[in-house]
């Protein structure tokens, strides 16, 4: 008997203990974690440019090297190398006395076929003198108006002067050389603006127009962004690389870039509304990218399909909605359902982001 009242006191003291484990269980199960406090951004509406990178060397607008004309001494030096000058601006002078004694004999010469032809128009006019007499001596005086003329084009080439505004590049002359017709004297750069010449794939052929804008920068001034416009399309597409060739115009009014320098092109080619949020919200298992928002007090998933990225900031085109509110922080330890509560923190968007194109809404 005493055996059987030690199992039955047993018994009773294990279902006791039971009762107890299974109603603090219930307890433990009816507490919930606190809510995670959390930041959100809302989603940014903007315009996204797709860009076509591209490489491409300058060439001054206008550019040629200053040659002599004719054979001459140098008399005069008036440019200055790396100076501006306008069209029309004295270069160099040459030694032009001959060129003027030249032009004095024609002047002389086309004097007296003036004359002879005249008093031969009235003597015409007594039948003195034939008609055939007549034409020769007004051939004789158009000959005579071109040897003038051709002395004053031989005097001017004497005076070098700039053919349009622009640099003066390295000379290589002084006072007292001789220079034979076709040498160098410098080189002339109008540089105001430049040309760049770059390709583009052939599957861009459609977007590209005369007028559209683009951005050039160099590694010689690397903080700096240069515009520019597109002003010229090839007529072919080269077979080799399957590209098209096309021209742009650069501002260089701060005259900071310079013929034959290496640049790096930026060409829009078109334009379309995006709706960004912030990288640092977006989690990924395996393939899958993802996100949460607050909705009703609580963490919602969203599986989202993305697009571009640029400046902290991605291009959502499925998952979020323009009106909803983007978990920035507190989301890696989120499950769908879980309780949150926004706060408020200035700083909870990296800065990366924080100072993005997109700052403002679009």
């Amino acid at each position: 008997m005493r055996q059987g009242a030690f199992v039955a006191v047993v018994a009773l003291i294990s279902l006791a203990l039971l009762a107890v484990w299974q109603f603090g269980g219930e307890k433990a199960g009816q507490r919930q974690r606190p809510p995670q406090a959390v930041n959100v951004e809302a989603p940014r509406l903007t315009t996204l440019q797709r860009r076509v990178e591209a490489v491409g060397t300058a060439r001054a607008l206008q550019s040629v090297s200053v040659t002599s004309e004719v054979d001459g001494r140098v008399v005069r030096v008036a440019m200055k190398e790396g100076s501006r000058v306008m069209t029309g601006e004295l270069l160099v002078s040459l030694d032009d006395r001959t060129a003027q004694a030249e032009l004095a004999q024609a002047e002389a010469s086309l004097a007296d076929a003036r004359a002879a032809s005249q008093r031969a128009e009235r003597l015409q006019n007594t039948r003195a003198i034939s008609e055939a007499e007549v034409d020769q001596l007004k051939a004789a005086l158009q000959g005579a108006q071109a040897q003038q003329q051709a002395a004053e084009a031989r005097l001017s080439y004497h005076q070098i002067r700039a053919p349009f505004p622009g640099v003066i590049g390295l000379g290589n002359i002084d006072p007292g050389s001789y220079l034979r017709a076709g040498d160098l004297i410098t080189t002339l750069d109008n540089t105001e603006q430049l040309e760049v010449q770059f390709t583009v794939p052939e599957r861009y052929l459609a977007t590209l127009a005369p007028g559209q804008s683009l951005t050039v920068t160099s590694d010689a001034w690397p903080e700096k962004v240069f515009s520019g416009q597109l002003t010229y399309l090839d007529s072919r597409i080269d077979p080799t690389n399957r590209a098209i060739t096309v021209k742009a115009l650069l501002d260089n009014n701060e005259q900071l870039m310079l013929p034959g320098q290496f640049l790096q092109v930026s060409l829009a080619v078109d334009e379309h509304q995006a709706l960004m949020i912030p990288e640092q919200a977006i989690l990924t298992q395996g393939v899958v990218s993802f996100a949460f928002v607050v909705k009703d007090g609580q963490a919602e998933r969203r599986q989202l399909s993305l697009g571009t990225r640029q400046q902290g900031w991605v291009e959502v085109t499925s998952g979020i909605a323009e009106n909803d509110q983007v978990i920035i922080t507190g989301h890696t330890r989120l499950g769908s359902g879980s309780p949150v509560t926004v706060v408020d923190d200035p700083g909870a968007l990296l800065p990366e982001s924080a100072g993005a194109f997109i700052d403002q809404e679009g």
